[in-house]
């Protein structure tokens, strides 16, 4: 949503609105000249307001959403908005259960620049996704969590991936993948899908009946992905030429997510070549593999990941990059997700050297007693150890007692463990300052 207000505020819409608390993100607007403030409330909308725009996560409750029930103010759905402001551009969209900011944002650096609205932060976005750009193209990232990204009507999109998630909008994968196709039914005839590795995707982007470029394996692919002799991303296209992918990012899954973004960006006129060097710039967005430093010979990084397939990506990527020992701090996710996820879940956080699992955040969901962050941790398979720390600050006093010189500690999850990373650093730096370091006991069994 804030996103969206610097983009309002570029287009030329005069701006107001609210959020639960203030912020540093709240106070970046205000420098913009949006009227943001702290606490919803009727009151909060101007005698003038034109339209309410509202996110999925406002309760039907709010007290703007009824004043503007009252007045008859129009209320429209955030998507809405995304849509109108790419109207004036050739809009191009992200799609897929995992990856779409961090494409969405290579995609904005690979076409050379160009106004973007991604769900992470990214370089240039004043703390958020939002970047108004010069040229003809925007760059949206597809949410598919509410459906929303039906709204979009984009030139040309990339399907990274297809996976059941999301499990209080969608009952099943067939229900995902209807959606997807819905989607993916609006580009344009004259558009273009980019499907990713994964087979569901492919199989959609064909069933589309727009043109297709595939990458990775498959006869017909627009691009093979691979390694070249340096270790760096190797592009085969069909065409014979090799491109070279040198990405600050590690883990296959980037190399993948760039490989789409270049397809892409080819479509759009820009050189694979030139696309693929833009992106050697690229060092990540908000959340996914973001250090937040080392203290006591500890480096510790914070990730967004909280479904079983981004939780194995990112710890494949943490052990392609660092050689010693890895924690992960994981947090679930929803009740209704780790309901339905909880042993590929566990099964997930198996490739780290010690699993700390804390209690479900529960963000917009009530209370589900059937369900608990321990079912998660017995569900972690050896060598690895795991634990339950229920609170935050039990996976803290555990990390202070079990990480040692040469470890990597991931946090991992959608919710407030983003705020652990910076605290462990802290306390690590506290407890064992410059000279000393943790003892490194080993965790029992």
């Amino acid at each position: 949503m804030s996103a969206l207000a610097r983009l309002a505020v570029a287009a030329g819409y005069r701006v107001s609105g609210t959020d639960r608390d203030d912020s540093a993100t709240l106070a970046a607007l205000r420098a913009l000249g949006v009227d943001a403030m702290a606490g919803h409330r009727a009151a909060a909308i101007p005698a003038d307001c034109a339209t309410l725009v509202v996110s999925t996560a406002i309760a039907a409750g709010n007290p703007e959403l009824a004043e503007a029930a009252r007045r008859g103010i129009p209320v429209v759905h955030r998507a809405d908005l995304l849509a109108e402001l790419m109207s004036g551009h050739r809009g191009l969209a992200v799609a897929g259960a995992h990856g779409k900011s961090t494409t969405s944002a290579m995609l904005r650096l690979a076409l050379g620049g160009a106004s973007a609205c991604i769900g992470a932060t990214v370089e240039g976005g004043g703390g958020t996704g939002a970047v108004w750009g010069e040229g003809p193209w925007f760059v949206a990232e597809a949410d598919e969590s509410d459906r929303s990204l039906l709204r979009l009507r984009p030139e040309g999109a990339i399907l990274l991936n297809v996976d059941h998630d999301h499990h209080s909008t969608y009952a099943s994968l067939e229900e995902v993948e209807e959606t997807f196709a819905a989607f993916l039914a609006q580009v344009p005839e004259r558009g273009v899908v980019v499907a990713g590795p994964e087979p569901r995707a492919q199989a959609l982007a064909r069933a589309s009946g727009r043109p297709v470029r595939i990458v990775g394996d498959a006869p017909d692919a627009w691009c093979t992905v691979g390694r070249a002799p340096d270790g760096a991303g190797l592009l085969r296209l069909a065409d014979g030429r090799e491109v070279v992918l040198r990405l600050a990012v590690p883990g296959a899954h980037n190399v993948a997510n760039a490989a789409c973004a270049v397809a892409l960006a080819d479509w759009c006129g820009v050189d694979p070549h030139a696309a693929a060097g833009n992106l050697a710039a690229f060092t990540g967005v908000g959340r996914r593999f973001e250090p937040r430093g080392t203290a006591a010979g500890v480096t510790v990084i914070d990730d967004y990941a909280h479904h079983p397939a981004e939780v194995a990506a990112t710890l494949a990527a943490a052990r392609e990059r660092y050689h010693g020992r890895v924690i992960a701090v994981f947090q679930p996710h929803l009740y209704s997700r780790t309901r339905a996820l909880w042993a590929e879940l566990g099964d997930a956080l198996g490739a780290a050297d010690i699993a700390l699992v804390t209690e479900i955040y529960a963000a917009r969901e009530p209370h589900d007693p059937g369900i608990s962050g321990r079912t998660v941790a017995d569900a972690v398979p050896p060598p690895a150890v795991a634990r339950f720390t229920p609170a935050l600050a039990d996976a803290r006093d555990a990390v202070l007692e079990l990480a040692r010189p040469g470890d990597l500690v991931l946090t991992l999850g959608a919710g407030d463990v983003t705020t652990l990373g910076q605290e462990l650093v802290a306390a690590l730096q506290n407890q064992y300052g410059n000279g000393d370091s943790p003892g490194g006991a080993e965790p029992p069994a």
